[in-house]
């Protein structure tokens, strides 16, 4: 299950393992251990090709670019399929700020079916998935990415009005 927190209410434990995928995908070599699952996600959420370790066929050209080229959303969604191959999840807490709905759609409906990951975001587009989920957010459980949005409003709304200085 995907387990969402806003920025400014990160649970105590959870505050000192906050991961950018620039990190995590550097320091733990995670184009060294790509495979089918890694495949899929940059074919769903890129509509692109993996040539090799280090390639890609471009998503507006067929010329090969580098994989350094991926989308910041695919490249976290691939710092996260890291972890669940080798059952860490549970050690991070993943920014998914730079994921738009299409890499959290994807993250909610077919990453995080039979694992908890830990996320936290920045903004609200979890995309337009109308299969049922399931979000943990903070102590809440929506079950539709619409439920999961409102939630997350309710949760951050200090976070998005603006503080009248003047009075």
């Amino acid at each position: 299950m995907l387990c969402l927190y806003a920025k400014h209410h990160l649970p105590e434990h959870l505050i000192d393992i906050k991961v950018p995928w620039d990190t995590y995908f550097i320091q733990k070599k995670v184009t060294k251990t790509l495979d089918t699952t890694d495949i899929q996600i940059v074919k769903t959420v890129e509509m692109s090709n993996l040539l090799n370790t280090s390639t890609i066929y471009g998503k507006f050209s067929d010329m090969p670019i580098g994989i350094g080229e991926l989308s910041e959303g695919c490249k976290t969604l691939l710092c996260i399929n890291h972890a669940i191959k080798y059952n860490k999840t549970a050690e991070y807490l993943f920014n998914i700020t730079s994921c738009g709905g299409n890499a959290i759609n994807y993250l909610i409906t077919e990453m995080a079916r039979s694992v908890d990951i830990y996320c936290y975001c920045e903004h609200k587009d979890f995309g337009k998935n109308k299969k049922n989920v399931e979000i943990k957010l903070g102590d809440k459980l929506a079950t539709t990415i619409l439920d999961a949005k409102q939630i997350y409003m309710d949760i951050c709304r200090e976070d998005f009005l603006w503080e009248d200085t003047d009075a």
